[in-house]
């Protein structure tokens, strides 16, 4: 508990720098450090007899996965500060490829087309429509409409095409986009009646999917765009936030509840299955069971993976690399001698099946990705941060919320290894190249 206590304190104060600390104001240094010590201090309630306690070896190697996003973010900020201001280090051939093809022009656009972003919205809309109706009826039902949720969720996964299952919740996407003009504009319900009843059908469809990530990637890539466009002060801050964070947490809190219920006839099944006694806890405790269970139980995962992959072979690369030749393996037959093996359930325990950031780059590169994984992850974090700063457009804005989501979802999923990411990064720039003017003007010129 102690150690619970130092570590929730320490988050609370990397998330204050990350409010207040002007010169790295929203920084993704703050907001890692912050969830990090969250997911470090959350496991050590020790509520499940099936944890393993973390012994010398294991916490050093956390600590220094640490230390080295602290370095390469530091490094990184540096590089990218003294490369903006001599634009001369720039290769004149990079100069005049981004010149002749208009990207100078595009990539520091922060003006948009507002009917053209609706047009995207609606498409999305309309495509994740077309979605749910074929997912239905290639599964037969919707998860949280089944008569055993849990089963039907995987069951589904295997009988509908992935392509189809993404499109279906495409919800994700067209509800931040469609808060981003909300934020843009100045919300008005006569003027934006369409957009809210568009994301108000948008929320029930993602809920039927009963997923809690799904609906927590939206809260979060709301929350971020409002932080990053309006810049709230306390005021306007607790107007905003903390309606937001008691609808989100509710839906958050009755998904899972109903869905165990459903499937298991109990509310109690994740701490039966995790072997936590929740007999004295009132509802309030059980609601927060499922965030404990989540990043005490991928913290646990990342501890086996170390110890497994110190006696079997790693993997290589081949796990990084399962989005792409899940994607394109039908394709290109020769993508499949790519595909990565291994039996989870040797690794861990069966019935889990995700970890933290740093869980698959475990698995392709055994205990060098404590160190690699952290810097090269700052690097990309470091530019997205810088790009939003030096110029904030519609792709900077999202990309760095998108970043944003991802860096509180290091401690409870390994989002890497999920083909969606890169579907959304892909749809989210082709998204900027048809709303940006400077964009539509150069395909005139």
């Amino acid at each position: 508990m102690i150690l619970f206590i130092i570590f929730t304190i320490l988050a609370a104060g990397f998330f204050y720098l990350f409010i207040r600390d002007k010169k790295h104001q929203f920084s993704p240094l703050w907001l890692m450090l912050s969830t990090w010590m969250l997911g470090l201090g959350i496991p050590q309630l020790h509520l499940s007899e099936l944890e393993k306690d973390w012994y010398p070896a294991f916490w050093l190697l956390l600590i220094v996965s640490l230390c080295m996003f602290v370095l390469g973010f530091y490094i990184f900020d540096r590089v990218i500060i003294k490369v903006s201001r001599h634009p001369e280090l720039v290769s004149g051939s990079q100069t005049r490829f981004r010149n002749k093809f208009g990207m100078t022009k595009i990539f520091s656009d922060n003006d948009i087309n507002a009917k053209r972003l609706r047009i995207v919205v609606y498409g999305l809309f309309i495509i994740s429509l077309v979605g749910l109706a074929l997912f239905r009826l290639k599964a037969g039902n919707l998860p949280l409409l089944a008569p055993d949720t849990d089963v039907f969720r995987f069951v589904a996964d295997e009988q509908v095409p992935g392509l189809i299952n993404y499109a279906a919740q495409f919800a994700r996407l067209f509800i931040p986009l469609s808060f981003f003009l909300f934020f843009w504009q100045g919300f008005s319900l006569r003027k934006h009646w369409d957009l809210s009843l568009i994301g108000i059908i948008g929320i029930i469809s993602l809920t039927l999917f009963a997923s809690r990530t799904q609906i927590f990637f939206v809260d979060l890539w709301v929350m971020a765009l409002y932080l990053l466009m309006r810049k709230p002060n306390l005021k306007q801050a607790l107007k905003f936030y903390p309606v937001f964070l008691l609808i989100s947490v509710l839906v958050l809190a009755a998904v899972p509840f109903y869905r165990q219920y459903k499937s298991y006839g109990s509310a109690d099944y994740l701490a039966g299955v995790t072997s936590i006694n929740s007999s004295g806890y009132n509802v309030g405790a059980k609601a927060l069971l499922p965030i404990y269970v989540g990043v005490s139980f991928n913290q646990q995962a990342l501890l086996h993976a170390y110890e497994y992959y110190q006696t079997h072979p790693i993997q290589q690369g081949r796990v990084s690399l399962d989005p792409f030749t899940n994607l394109f393996g039908k394709v290109i037959p020769g993508l499949n001698n790519l595909k990565s093996d291994f039996d989870l359930c040797a690794i861990f325990k069966c019935w889990w099946n995700t970890g933290t950031y740093l869980f698959p780059f475990v698995q392709d590169f055994g205990t060098k990705a404590f160190v690699f994984a952290p810097f090269v992850f700052a690097g990309i974090f470091a530019a997205l941060w810088h790009y939003w700063k030096i110029s904030p457009n519609f792709l900077s804005i999202n990309l760095y919320a998108y970043a944003m989501f991802f860096i509180v979802m290091t401690v409870y999923l390994s989002f890497t290894v999920r083909a969606e990411m890169y579907l959304d990064l892909m749809l989210l720039v082709a998204s900027y190249l048809f709303v940006s003017k400077l964009s539509i003007s150069n395909s005139y010129e």
